[in-house]
């Protein structure tokens, strides 16, 4: 034995050729996963008492013993009951395949054990992971993990990976598409438990599934310094997610992690809204290409509302749709920390757009977002262009490959060009086609804002421009008396020089032309012809009231219709579910972090209108800022921004009983 140890020592240097054509060194490498290291063109001796004798011979020594039974631990549990004995000087028989090593060689190999279950050889059964490693304390510290992979890949009955070894002292590895399975994990897993160097883990597309994923979890639970890893396509599962998910909640080192393509359903997304609430530490998170549906989002969107570190989110390709989409919106209304959003090639369509266009009212941090190929059509965008009129933190949007016409592109850049906060510098429509009077717009909102870029498809025709409809007359000159502080007895009364209770028409015309009220001459005319009720020439004081009275019925009746609009699109299938969502949404705690002309904007959305009326005029609930400001969003009308006193003539037209119930509320962030 001593001569072959000699032997074996002094050819340390010469390079041996592993079963798979890597080269090594009997100095570093002792065996491949097989068990075989054999030197290049020498044959083996089968004594072991010969110079060339290094590579097998059976353990035959007592002090041999233990290391045998050390290396063979996890061939025993593997197989359960049926050990495979080791010859020695203790009167064990031989075990095929096992080595006879050198003082120098047994202390300068790795002693790894794995220890699980409940075992007959008096391992520590009460151990958490089996990644452990049971050193001898006169071997010398294994400080690249190097022979430490070797001896894991013997045990477990895998071919090592020569790529690992290569780069296990670097700061990144890289192994994508090596086809390393469950035992593959396992085998990395185990020296990278104490690895120091390794800052980068990427193993996808490497078919690790939920065991493998639970051994690299076990080690990320120990391992401090690995702060990126991707498990992208690993089909890791349910008991993958489960896993990580614990990982995460354990774990504070991990900035970035990939989780995409696993397979997840609306189950798995549990585990990663808790680590959303709990990680603190975690900034980008890719749960893209699975299949979160309806209530995935749900649960994920509880988690984009709670989390403060995660600034890049990618949801893209899933099935996230109705109130899957909504929830996830949801989330964003109240979350402070995602800058980028990515929701792309998901089902949002209309509903999803109107939840979106709530969110970016109240979000201050969202600065790039993809909703593209989304089903979202024009009026999903116009839905959208009402939060792109108060948001002022945007600067990226992109739209592409979405069912939207010149019409609904129109939209949005009015909303942009209507807002003189907004960051927006991209406009990203790509597959969408748009029109003459659309490319007029953007070269006049480029003149403004040069370095605003716009992505379409081409530009084909223009739009049908529909007769203006001229103003009411009457009307004008009631805002005119109103904006004044007037009364009609003084407009008439100056009119009046002979205190006769009647003007003629000229008289009537000359003074409304001298008192800078905004008629045209035309509409001076038709106002006259209105006032003069009776035709005969002239005009008298009681005509002019019973007309505003008339008038003041009429706006009245516009108002109740306008109710009964209002209701009838809180009952529809696009507003419903997202008022149910929305409908909780604390504006005054988000409206902390907005600008004070964002506050300014949303308090003329959120008005206290007819809108806390029902259609028969009864006093409703007052309803929540959250949902006058949806109100507003789904209101098309050019004047939907503007508060009128209607509703104070409205509230006197109705019985005592109907006008009961509580005040009125107040925005929270009105001035």
């Amino acid at each position: 034995m001593a001569d072959t140890a000699e032997t074996g020592n002094s050819a340390s240097t010469e390079e041996v050729s592993m079963n798979r054509g890597a080269v090594v060194t009997t100095e570093e490498y002792i065996t491949t996963g097989n068990g075989t290291i054999t030197p290049e063109n020498l044959p083996t001796s089968n004594g072991g008492g010969s110079a060339k004798g290094r590579g097998r011979s059976a353990l035959d020594s007592a002090a041999n013993g233990a290391l045998s039974r050390a290396h063979m631990s996890l061939t025993e549990i593997e197989n359960g009951d049926r050990r495979t004995p080791v010859s020695g000087v203790d009167g064990e028989s031989s075990r095929p395949g096992s080595q006879t090593l050198s003082e120098d060689e047994r202390y300068g190999t790795p002693v790894i054990k794995v220890l699980e279950g409940n075992e007959d050889d008096g391992s520590d059964s009460g151990w958490d992971t089996d990644l452990e490693i049971e050193e001898d304390s006169k071997e010398t510290y294994d400080a690249t993990g190097k022979r430490a992979y070797i001896q894991a890949c013997k045990e477990i009955g895998v071919v090592p990976v020569s790529h690992f070894l290569r780069h296990i002292t670097t700061n990144r590895i890289v192994m994508k598409h090596h086809g390393l399975g469950p035992q593959g994990a396992k085998a990395i897993a185990i020296p990278l438990v104490t690895n120091t160097t390794v800052l980068t883990l990427d193993l996808e597309d490497n078919w690790i599934e939920g065991t493998g994923a639970a051994y690299i979890a076990d080690m990320l639970k120990e391992n401090c310094y690995i702060s990126e890893l991707n498990l992208a396509g690993n089909k890791i599962r349910s008991k993958g997610a489960i896993v990580t998910g614990e990982m995460l909640f354990d774990n504070t080192s991990i900035k970035k992690i990939n989780v995409a393509g696993n397979d997840f359903k609306d189950r798995d997304a549990q585990p990663f809204a808790d680590a959303m609430k709990s990680n603190y530490r975690i900034k980008e998170l890719n749960l893209s290409h699975n299949e979160f549906a309806e209530a995935g989002g749900e649960i994920l969107g509880l988690g984009i509302a709670a989390t403060e570190s995660i600034s890049d989110l990618d949801l893209s390709w899933n099935h996230l749709r109705r109130n899957g989409a909504i929830s996830v919106c949801r989330g964003l209304a109240e979350n402070m920390s995602i800058k980028n959003l990515n929701v792309s090639w998901n089902g949002f369509g209309n509903e999803g757009s109107l939840a979106m266009a709530e969110a970016l009212k109240f979000n201050s941090t969202v600065q790039w977002l993809d909703m593209s190929n989304n089903r979202i059509m024009d009026e999903g965008a116009l839905l959208l262009s009402k939060g792109l009129e108060v948001n002022d933190s945007l600067k990226v949007l992109k739209l592409g490959l979405n069912p939207i016409t010149a019409a609904g592109a129109m939209a949005l850049l009015l909303a942009i060009k209507n807002n003189n906060n907004s960051a927006l510098e991209e406009l990203d429509l790509t597959d969408i086609v748009v029109n003459k009077d659309f490319v007029d717009l953007l070269e006049d909102l480029k003149r403004g804002r040069t370095n605003f870029l716009v992505f379409y498809k081409g530009a084909v025709g223009q739009f049908e421009k529909p007769a203006e409809k001229e103003a009411d007359p009457l009307k004008l000159l009631i805002q005119y008396i109103e904006k004044n502080n007037l009364r009609i007895w003084d407009l008439f009364k100056a009119y009046d020089k002979d205190n006769s209770l009647t003007v003629t028409r000229e008289e009537f015309k000359n003074g409304i032309m001298g008192s800078n009220i905004p008629l045209t001459p035309r509409q001076v005319d038709k106002l006259v012809a209105t006032l003069d009720r009776d035709g005969d020439g002239e005009i008298d004081y009681s005509e002019i009231v019973s007309t505003h009275k008339e008038l003041k019925e009429t706006n009245r009746e516009e108002r109740r219709q306008r109710m009964s609009k209002v209701h009838e699109k809180r009952r529809t299938a696009i507003y419903a579910p997202v008022a149910e969502k929305f409908g909780t949404l604390k504006v005054e705690d988000i409206a902390q972090t907005m600008t004070e002309e964002r506050q300014r904007k949303l308090s003329s959305n959120m008005r206290p209108d007819m809108n806390q009326w029902n259609e028969e005029g009864r006093r409703e609930d007052v309803v929540t800022d959250a949902i006058r400001s949806l109100d507003y969003t789904v209101d098309f009308r050019p004047d939907a921004a503007r508060y009128t006193e209607e509703e104070k003539f409205l509230m006197k037209t109705m019985d005592p009983v109907s006008r009961g119930g509580s005040a009125r509320g107040r925005s929270p962030i009105s001035s």
